[in-house]
């Protein structure tokens, strides 16, 4: 086992333990009774980017079922980045299997994210977890490592809103509707340029017509010039594009937030 080469691609997850991300194709299977249902195929032992396999019988879930939250992006930071939750998490011959549940009626990031998802969109979820057990390819070998026992702590959906063009495309084909677009924006805004709390986003939520969001723009008003400039930065040429959470550059994220609202605006 090469520990040493495996060190150096360690990241923090959200709960301060060492281990991996890896972004993974999945499918997607509608529920017929509930649209807020998704049945999701997140691994099935192909080689990754990375020349590595996670075998689907190595899965150590037990951690995970006990808070199965589906985030966005990998972001852990504010309840809105909390779209959902998994209902069911398990393992069938070469598969790892989800039932997602967004929660579309409390959080628009969830519904936008369930509607970009259900519309082929997006297809690929991400999952952190910690390596315990793998096997080192050697020279003939498909694969670089083999990861054959791992400990699952994340799952979440990828592209929102760090995938504008999806949001662009499901748009102008009525996938997403407007009025959702306009509301995410919204509470992007603010919830970036620190005028909201978690709980002020719930409770302004709550009180915003998705067609006339005064309020939310009420509620932090009191920005000083400083905090309004910072909303207004551009991202740099070189800032990092990869999803929130993964060492994302915070003037890149103010750009896709950007974008979301520019959207948002033209809908």
């Amino acid at each position: 086992m090469n520990t040493h080469e495996l060190d150096k691609r360690l990241i923090q997850l959200h709960n301060g333990t060492k281990g991996l991300r890896a972004e993974l194709p999945v499918e997607i299977k509608v529920d017929a009774n509930d649209s807020d249902i998704l049945h999701m195929r997140a691994s099935d032992e192909t080689l990754d980017r990375y020349q590595e396999v996670i075998v689907a019988a190595g899965w150590r879930l037990d951690n995970y079922r006990k808070n199965p939250v589906i985030q966005n992006s990998h972001q852990y930071g504010d309840i809105i980045f909390t779209i959902g939750q998994a209902l069911n998490t398990w393992v069938s011959g070469k598969d790892l299997l989800q039932t997602w549940k967004f929660a579309s009626q409390e959080n628009p990031f969830a519904k936008i994210a369930r509607d970009l998802y259900r519309g082929g969109y997006l297809r690929a979820a991400s999952v952190g977890f910690v390596p315990i057990r793998w096997e080192d390819g050697k020279d003939k070998s498909a694969f670089k490592r083999k990861y054959v026992e791992q400990e699952l702590l994340e799952v979440s959906a990828v592209g929102i809103p760090a995938n504008p063009n999806a949001l662009t495309l499901a748009v102008k084909d009525g996938v997403v509707e407007k009025s959702d677009l306009r509301e995410l924006g919204a509470i992007l805004k603010h919830l970036e340029c620190g005028g909201l709390t978690p709980l002020s986003i719930s409770n302004a939520k709550a009180r915003t017509n998705a067609h006339n969001p005064t309020e939310l723009k009420a509620v932090s008003s009191h920005r000083t010039p400083n905090e309004e400039e910072f909303c207004n930065d551009q991202a740099g040429l070189a800032a990092d594009a990869r999803a929130p959470g993964r060492e994302t550059d915070g003037a890149q994220w103010l750009q896709l937030v950007r974008e979301v609202r520019e959207l948002a605006e033209r809908s």
